[in-house]
């Protein structure tokens, strides 16, 4: 997700120094790759680029070939089969095993296009499936997805699924709420800081603030991270988390069992059968200190979000996209 934030912010930067520049998309893989379809990669005429198509192997031969697509402005398709049994056959070191199609656009007014599609997707709480028309019609179709599915490369339309942007809500005000917060906005997760405003320190960047008394706008979709070391305030959360329309995907709660324990007795009533309730919270790690904890707490939410359960992957029987 940080990566399409990227693009549009150095798509913007770009226009405004004059300089042309063409997008580098991931439009099919086959077989084991380091990115999957989707992937990107911004490249200036000045050499310069952001994002990424590979785990670095594939970027040098892609700037020449940015090049030779701005010179010509004509669309180009390139295929890499690091199958191969020669891992330098094409002069690049290939390791992957797979097969990795890359499509890419010169044409300013069509990468200018598909910001604004994805500005639009990133701007709501939904998953999106975002389709390409990518020939003498260009056209750019921007949908609500209503199941997730994968991509699709065929007869010039690149065919994505866009997963809902990743809202957390961190309630507390102590240092591992905000080394959460600082972790969180390194993966570009929108952030809402829930607390005591006056304590919220100013250098952190947030979605938005809220006290305590606030309404919360919390969506289905958001994953709710509670470290507010206060038993009571973490009741007076969920009597508001409980009485509300809408459950979100995730309530994570800090702390020991006992500690949930105490909260149960409270309500007399099973609470993780009224709310996606976690607790203790996060993966069991070893975490030690605020920005580990943090870590932990992150990788848990993307287990959820993903779908996935966490081992490790050496002991997984299926490959690892799958």
């Amino acid at each position: 997700m940080k990566e399409l934030y990227t693009v549009i912010q150095q798509v913007k930067d770009l226009q405004k120094s004059g300089l042309k520049f063409v997008l580098a998309t991931v439009v099919r893989v086959e077989g084991s790759a380091y990115r999957r379809p989707g992937a990107r990669m911004l490249i200036a005429e000045d050499g310069n680029w952001w994002g990424g198509i590979s785990g670095g192997c594939l970027e040098g031969d892609i700037l020449k070939k940015a090049q030779l697509a701005l010179f010509s402005q004509n669309y180009k398709t390139i295929t890499y089969d690091t199958r191969e049994e020669d891992p330098f056959a094409l002069g690049i070191g290939l390791g992957c095993q797979g097969v990795i199609e890359i499509h890419i656009n010169p044409f300013q007014d069509q990468i200018n296009a598909l910001v604004e599609a994805l500005k639009s997707h990133l701007e709501g709480n939904v998953a999106h499936t975002l389709q390409m028309h990518l020939s003498a019609n260009f056209k750019i179709e921007l949908d609500d997805a209503f199941a997730s599915h994968g991509s699709e490369w065929s007869d010039g339309v690149f065919t994505e699924y866009l997963p809902a942007p990743m809202t957390v809500w961190v309630f507390g005000n102590q240092f591992d709420a905000q080394g959460f917060i600082q972790q969180a906005s390194g993966l570009a997760w929108r952030v809402n800081w829930v607390g005591i405003l006056s304590k919220m320190a100013s250098h952190l960047t947030v979605q938005g603030r809220y006290s305590y008394e606030d309404l919360w706008p919390i969506q289905s979709s958001d994953f709710l991270v509670m470290m507010t070391h206060d038993l009571e305030k973490d009741v007076k959360i969920l009597e508001k988390l409980l009485s509300a329309p809408i459950t979100p995907a995730y309530v994570g709660i800090l702390g020991p069992k006992k500690r949930f324990e105490k909260l149960q007795n409270h309500f007399k009533q099973d609470l993780v059968t009224l709310l996606p309730i976690s607790t203790p919270i996060g993966l069991d790690i070893g975490a030690e200190g605020p920005e580990e904890i943090a870590i932990s707490i992150m990788a848990e939410i993307l287990t959820l979000k993903n779908n996935r359960n966490g081992q490790r992957l050496h002991l997984r029987d299926r490959a690892i996209h799958e």
